[in-house]
């Protein structure tokens, strides 16, 4: 490879590599106000999943699912009727909370290790979603890490 080739390779990796680390950190402590996206009529599949479209990302790519951080909220599929039923109060609450929030904001978002979704802390009118599902007692703290606990019994 001729030495100008290889100065054209490096040169931008250089310099994205002088600016990522501070993009990364202003990235972290960010809040973004991006725009709820209607699914069947509704801003939420469940509990702790949002639907937005991201501003900037083409098409498709651009119709994201944001899992709330911080808490577990039953399943709609659930394995029992207890965990269904529970499912569809956190659900309710969701979609009610974001339906009449006049500010919805996704914070410190990053990617989840699951089904391409984003993870970030919600906040509702300056409300965190994941506190007040848990007040409510609709979700449980959750920290992405260890094992869910089971909503069914026995």
């Amino acid at each position: 490879m001729p030495r100008t080739s290889i100065r054209l390779t490096i040169a931008p990796l250089t310099l994205c590599s002088m600016f990522l680390p501070a993009a990364s950190i202003s990235a972290i402590a960010a809040c973004y106000d991006w725009p709820l996206r209607e699914r069947h009529g509704e801003y939420a599949y469940d509990g702790d999943t949002i639907y937005v479209n991201i501003p900037g990302l083409p098409g498709e790519i651009a119709e994201m699912s944001v899992r709330v951080r911080g808490v577990d909220t039953p399943e709609i599929r659930g394995k029992c009727e207890s965990e269904k039923s529970l499912a569809g109060k956190a659900r309710d609450f969701a979609r009610q909370s974001l339906k009449s929030a006049k500010r919805v904001e996704f914070c410190e978002p990053e990617w989840g290790r699951y089904g391409g979704r984003v993870v970030a802390s919600v906040r509702i009118d300056g409300r965190a979603l994941d506190q007040e599902l848990i007040n409510q007692g609709l979700a449980r703290p959750y920290d992405g890490k260890t094992k869910r606990q089971p909503w069914c019994q026995g």
